[in-house]
């Protein structure tokens, strides 16, 4: 099992890491063994190191729906103008976000990177903090396998595509087996498998209140979507935010003093980033979870607010899974 970290890459890495010498001298005295890269903006293999990269995550484009279908009365209602969907999108053509996985696919060929990581996934604004999206998690599947299978079509990229899960209702929070029976049923790829995202499960149950009872958790959920075979890779945080979900389900108007979508999207991110803060198991012990998928990679998906936090967060998940 190799041990990773994330990071952002445009093509310098993150934005804490000095350059590629320091982002190297910061792996090895934490003992890991690369990074899982997270592209921003266009540029060449040339400019990263191949032997620091152990995956790629493909940009994530959580309200895809919309824009993938070109539905103008529901963009207008949420972006108030073409301008705005330009400036989110960096299009108003959804094949701009084709030619983004094409070049980030490639990227991942030409890097040697064995996995990607793509978000089965979708949103909107309007139900964000309530989580009563629309539509079936089936509408959501069927949009993306439709984008990756685009990209996926012109790109030279063989190694596995991972899915990930998520913990909204109505996209691919991984409820049942049946959700990853039927992307592989519609995505065009043959050597797919499961990026097991720990915090995100752990955020589908707002019961939870311990480490322990999230591990327990996990453990079980795992057991009954007898999927452990296809987990090739394990993003490991921890995620006890049950009771913050259950209240933002009832706030009467989340945007309120909000005057356009830059103001409702920051108010969203600081939602999100309260359910899905990338802290760190710091006191159970992980050894199970880890021996029961047996991941092929563990990301240590922490949280980057400064280099001691970021160095003290992954001593502390690392302690728990030292013996794996």
């Amino acid at each position: 099992m190799k041990q990773l970290l994330n990071v952002t890459v445009n093509p310098a890495p993150g934005h804490l890491l000095r350059d590629w010498s320091h982002a190297r001298q910061w792996l090895q005295a934490a003992g890991l063994d690369g990074y899982e890269i997270a592209p921003h903006g266009q540029f060449e293999a040339s400019q990263v190191p191949m032997d620091l990269v152990g995956g790629l995550h493909l940009t994530f484009f959580p309200i895809l729906t919309p824009f993938w279908q070109q539905d103008t009365t529901a963009l207008m209602a949420m972006f108030d103008d073409w301008q705005t969907v330009e400036h989110f999108y960096g299009s108003r053509d959804p094949e701009h976000l084709v030619a983004i996985y094409v070049h980030q696919l490639n990227l991942a060929a030409d890097l040697g990177a064995p996995y990607v990581v793509f978000h089965p996934v979708t949103c909107d604004m309007d139900n964000l903090f309530s989580q009563q999206f629309p539509w079936h998690w089936r509408d959501t599947l069927k949009v993306c396998a439709e984008l990756i299978n685009a990209a996926l079509a012109q790109s030279h990229f063989s190694g596995r595509l991972l899915f990930e899960n998520l913990w909204w209702p109505g996209s691919f929070r991984l409820d049942s087996r049946e959700e990853y029976d039927t992307l592989r049923q519609w995505v065009n790829y043959d050597n797919c498998g499961l990026c097991f995202d720990a915090g995100h499960m752990m955020a589908t149950h707002t019961g939870l209140r311990s480490e322990q009872e999230g591990v327990a958790f996990l453990q079980q959920r795992l057991k009954s979507l007898d999927l452990t075979d296809e987990i090739h890779t394990l993003h490991l945080n921890c995620s006890l935010n049950g009771a913050y979900i259950e209240a933002a389900k009832t706030q009467a108007d989340p945007y309120q003093g909000c005057p356009d979508f830059w103001y409702r999207l920051e108010r969203a991110l600081k939602h999100v980033t309260q359910i899905d803060g990338h802290h760190p198991f710091t006191e159970t012990d992980l050894r199970p979870l880890l021996a029961a998928i047996e991941p092929e990679h563990l990301v240590h998906e922490l949280a980057q607010d400064s280099l001691e936090q970021w160095q003290r967060a992954c001593e502390q998940q690392q302690a728990l899974v030292i013996s794996c």
